[in-house]
Formats: structure tokens, sequence, C-alpha cells
């Protein structure tokens, strides 16, 4: 009878850890449908997370093809296992849609266009995830534009 319980456990754990995982790939594309708008702020060089302050906006994009850009690259990225040690995020870069907001932190290379994008959510900077090669030269194609 015991390890019929600790067998259960353990099967409600794996199904709790494994939708979880999803769950912000899940809220991000319900959102992306119709999503308003997308902010983003170029963070303070060499500040840990904790340090950072309100930012200066350097991008709002409104425009569908341009919000996909972001909506796709979250929804087809890759967990990082283990736990991320990095320098200071180059932006934030926020969701808004009906008064809610999901901001995440954006560690991008605008120099090169073999390497992976990383991104955690603010709220849960612990989970970092990867973005692929592809999406990153989408986003940086992007950034590229609003300096012009």
């Amino acid at each position: 009878m015991r390890k019929n319980g600790i067998l259960f456990l353990m099967i409600v754990l794996l199904l709790i850890t494994a939708c979880s995982s999803n769950a912000e790939k899940i809220v991000i594309s319900q959102s992306g449908k119709g999503q308003e708008k997308i902010i983003v702020y170029k963070l303070q060089k060499d500040a840990t997370l904790q340090q950072q302050t309100k930012k200066d906006v350097i991008a709002t994009f409104n425009d569908t093809s341009d919000t996909m850009i972001f909506i796709n690259a979250i929804k087809e990225s890759e967990k990082i296992s283990g736990i991320a040690n990095t320098d200071s995020p180059n932006y934030e870069v926020t969701f808004q849609k009906d008064g809610t907001k999901d901001s995440y932190y954006l560690w991008i290379n605008n120099n090169d266009p073999t390497s992976n994008a990383m991104y955690v959510n603010k709220d849960d900077t612990h989970t970092a995830y990867k973005i692929s090669v592809n999406s990153t030269n989408s986003i940086n194609k992007l950034l590229e534009r609003i300096k012009d």
C-alpha cells in the first residue's frame, strides 16, 4: 500500500513539473493572438537583476509582424538545464495586453549572427531559455531597424 502511495505521489510531481515548465510558453502562445504591444527597454550595463531600475524605452512594437518575432522566439525556445550564471541582461522586453504585463530579461549578442539569445521571466529568474539562432537574428534585425 505504501509503495502505491509513493508511486502515485511521484507521478503527480512528474506531471506538475512537466506542466509548469511549459506554462510560460502556453501563456505567451495564447496571448500571441491579438498581442497589442511589446515594449523594449535598454538596461544598465554591469548591474545585477536586483539592481535594475526603470530603464530607457528604446522601442514600442504594435505591428503584428514585429510582435510575432518576439512571440515566436519564446514559443520555440528551449529550457536551459542547470543554473544560469550570466552578466547583466541587455534588454527587458514587456508584453502588454488588456492591462496585463509579462516581462522578460533578454541577453543577446548584436554582433554574432551564429549565437543564441537567452531570456528569463522577470518573475522567475532561476529558469533560463535559449532562443534559436534564426529567432535571435530576427530580433537583432528588428532592434537594428529601430537604431536607424
